[in-house]
């Protein structure tokens, strides 16, 4: 992945993490972009995962299972936003294990 991909990959994952909280309806349109944008990358299979979750017809109830599918969600974008951002550490060359 290069820079300003993964720049681009970073932001698009904080927006879909506030969508997410915000319950916006455009969280499954934008999940699905990302994955498209990350198609070749080890976290594509993660933002897949977490679009399909997007597409259940209640995924935005208050009911247990919906909950528990958001938050599901929510945990695969973390997931994924943590893989972008310690690429972009690399790329920077910045060393998180220096003491």
């Amino acid at each position: 992945m290069r820079g300003p991909d993964a720049v681009r990959l970073a932001a698009a994952l904080g927006a879909i993490e506030m969508a997410l909280v915000r319950r916006d309806l455009v969280v499954g349109p934008l999940l699905a972009q990302a994955a498209r944008a990350a198609s070749e990358t080890q976290i594509a299979p993660l933002l897949v995962c977490a679009a399909e979750q997007t597409r259940a017809d209640d995924f935005f109830a208050d009911t247990s299972p919906a909950i528990a599918r958001r938050k599901m969600t929510q945990a695969l974008c973390r997931a994924a936003a943590h893989e972008v951002h310690a690429e972009l550490l690399v790329m920077t060359g910045i060393d998180m294990g220096a003491s």
